[in-house]
């Protein structure tokens, strides 16, 4: 068989190279792929084939959304997430990307390369204008119907705007890098709008889907799962990436800040986008928006380039050079992973590989009639019949025979595949097929087996990255005594703060760093945050954090560059300088927490990473600690002149934001019972810590 098929395959090569020049010039740098009509008598089996391919994306998406009720799938996630950091690193997918050309890490050549990217991008813009200005149709849709169908199809990805950066900066952050994940997590306050509705961008693209009469369900709602025409697989793969990427920030930080500086590049399809909707009358806002705060001088991509430079500037002064050039491998496998997660899925690669067969099949028609190799049990000549092959159904029986007959593929080895070899120099067929159709040929080889963590874990130089902490029972259990003690009558019998300041700091620190956990993660998930009382917890963020009063438009790289931010852990680490001068300033929570051990503190962590059920218990608390703030800020003992201002203001900005949040509730109303609640217990902790 192997004798008899590389013949027919050298005579048909032969025979192809006539057509080579024509296929090529429909992959032109700058092109944008645009959905293949699915109108042919096999479209409704293509369409199942595309749905049952989004399945598991799906639930996952789903589960992400309402991860208090799916604890459990924390391992999932993270095995998802090494699977596609190692997708995105396979020497396929890796063959034409600049960025793994920066073998080693300076600050000028990360300029180059941001620079290179967004002229590239320009590049093909001009290229784009160029087509459409000697007539060419548009490149995303026909029409106002097809511009329709376009946006419900992105909406999994868009409707996540900002959810890459949901879970960094959080107070179990070490305290040497928060000066970093804040600048991180500034990008996700404008992504979220800055606690203002209106500028929300998961908000405002909800809003454009519905200007086109695209009624959508919630994105955290198992409905939104059914919608139809939902059936990319490469958009809810990038929508999963986004959710997943910031999942385990103590962890993959450095991943985050390369998905980031990738995510925030000017996009080709931004770009064409804008222009396309508005031909077809529709308001193009959301996507000039990003054309304007992802801009490369105080914008977005200005921030996230600056953000990996601290970045890298702390690692290479607290760990050394070595340690920059592995965590510039890690800030380039999550640059990669963004790159990867947008573009083509298992079932794309087949797709494309069947065309690639069918073009070559209608320029060698009737070569291969007497040819006796089969394939998958059918001879080749009826296999590459063109006629044939032009049936979706058809083309996908082949790939799939031809992905099962060694040795011309070896599933996930396409070095061994005698496909390849014979495909590149050296090899009988060599120059019959041109270089991105031997890039999709490897692709879709490597492809054809789970990728696993092993290529990134050789690629970045790190083992064991498969280990998650499993949290579920223990903080089951917390939540347990919480609820007991949220209902404890001694709690509930009084409710006010102590108003003076005679507070025992080994009791108060434990609990003065760890509230910062109450609502951070209440914003991890962008879609949480399009309603007033999601937009106030940002604000009040916002102030915790010390970022300077909510702006009118976008601070953007103005902000990063303050250095007269306090933050709540600036006036922690005050209040302990000032009560034992001679202590060693804790390096992270978790070495406050080993020093003085503190329950409450700890409950407090479990409570915070359940926002969805305990909202208004964390609010409650979080008021207790507001109240908090106001004692210790007239104290002149317990902090510094400069520390007590600062917390004045942040505690005026606190107050606002939570009467903000209460002016919601009706009185006497279950949510209010458990904000009261919430704040009792808040109120009775901290007069514990008095002397």
């Amino acid at each position: 068989m192997e004798c008899t098929l590389k013949t027919a395959l050298i005579v048909g090569a032969l025979a192809l190279l006539s057509v080579l020049i024509v296929s090529r010039k429909h992959h032109r740098k700058g092109f944008i792929a645009r959905p293949i009509p699915h109108n042919g008598p096999d479209s409704s089996q293509a369409q199942r084939l595309r749905e049952v391919e989004c399945l598991p994306h799906k639930e996952l998406y789903f589960k992400l959304h309402n991860l208090e009720r799916h604890a459990d799938v924390l391992a999932e996630a993270r095995s998802t997430l090494l699977s596609l950091l190692s997708e995105s690193l396979l020497p396929a997918t890796r063959a034409d990307c600049t960025m793994l050309s920066l073998r080693h890490y300076t600050d000028a050549g990360l300029d180059r390369f941001v620079e290179g990217e967004m002229e590239a991008v320009m590049q093909d813009w001009r290229r784009y204008l160029a087509r459409r200005g000697s007539g060419g149709p548009r490149e995303l849709f026909d029409d106002a119907p097809g511009a329709r169908r376009w946006l419900t199809q992105k909406a999994p990805s868009k409707l996540v705007d900002g959810a890459w950066l949901g879970h960094v900066h959080k107070i179990t952050t070490p305290f040497a890098l928060r000066r970093v994940t804040k600048a991180a997590w500034q990008v996700l306050s404008e992504e979220l709008g800055d606690g203002q509705l209106e500028k929300c961008h998961a908000q405002l693209y909800a809003r454009l889907l519905r200007q086109v009469g695209a009624q959508l369900p919630a994105p955290d709602s198992r409905d939104f799962l059914s919608v139809p025409g939902m059936d990319d697989v490469g958009v809810w793969r990038s929508a999963l990436a986004q959710l997943l990427v910031s999942l385990f920030p103590e962890d993959f930080l450095p991943e985050i800040l390369g998905f980031n500086l990738s995510f925030e590049i000017m996009t080709l399809d931004t770009l064409v986008a804008s222009k396309e909707l508005a031909e077809v009358g529709i308001d193009p806002y959301y996507f000039t928006l990003h054309l304007t705060i992802d801009n490369a001088d105080t914008g977005h991509t200005a921030m996230a380039s600056q953000i990996v430079k601290d970045y890298l500037e702390i690692v290479a002064r607290q760990w050394g050079a070595a340690a920059v050039q592995q965590a510039w491998r890690r800030v380039q496998a999550g640059f990669m992973l963004s790159k990867y997660t947008e573009q083509c899925s298992e079932a794309d690669l087949t797709a494309q590989i069947g065309s690639v067969f069918l073009n070559k099949s209608i320029a060698s028609r009737g070569i291969h009639e007497h040819c006796p190799a089969s394939i998958g049990g059918r001879a080749l000549s009826t296999w590459l019949d063109p006629d044939r092959l032009r049936d979706r159904q058809w083309q996908q029986d082949f790939v799939q025979s031809l992905a099962n007959s060694r040795p011309w593929v070896y599933k996930g080895d396409s070095r061994r595949s005698r496909l390849l070899q014979q495909v590149s120099w050296g090899g009988l067929m060599f120059g019959a097929f041109t270089d991105r159709e031997i890039v999709l040929l490897r692709a879709w080889i490597e492809s054809l087996v789970p990728a696993g963590p092993s290529q990134y874990e050789a690629f970045t130089g790190r083992g064991n990255c498969g280990i998650v902490e499993t949290r579920n029972r223990p903080d089951k259990d917390m939540i347990r005594v919480l609820s007991q003690r949220l209902n404890s009558d001694e709690i509930a019998a009084s409710s006010t703060l102590v108003s003076t300041a005679r507070f025992s700091h080994r009791k108060l620190l434990p609990l003065w760093f760890a509230h910062s956990c109450l609502l951070e993660s209440a914003v991890a998930v962008p879609w949480h945050v399009t309603n007033a009382t999601g937009c106030a917890i940002v604000r009040l963020l916002r102030a915790q954090y010390g970022f300077s009063v909510d702006p009118v438009g976008i601070d953007g790289l103005d902000e990063m560059r303050r250095d007269d931010y306090v933050d709540l852990v600036d006036i922690g680490l005050d209040m302990l300088a000032r009560a034992e001068p001679d202590c060693p300033l804790p390096e992270s929570l978790g070495k406050v927490l080993a020093k003085w051990p503190s329950p409450f503190a700890e409950m407090m962590l479990a409570a915070g990473r359940r926002p969805g059920e305990l909202l208004w218990t964390l609010i409650g608390i979080s008021q207790a600690f507001a109240d908090l703030h106001d004692v210790i800020a007239a104290s002149p003992t317990i902090l510094s002149e400069s520390r007590r201002n600062a917390l004045r203001q942040i505690g005026k900005r606190e107050m606002d934001s939570l009467q903000s949040c209460v002016a919601s509730l009706r009185l006497g109303s279950p949510e209010f019972q458990e904000y009261q609640r919430g704040y009792n217990l808040g109120s009775w902790e901290i007069r514990a810590c008095t002397m």
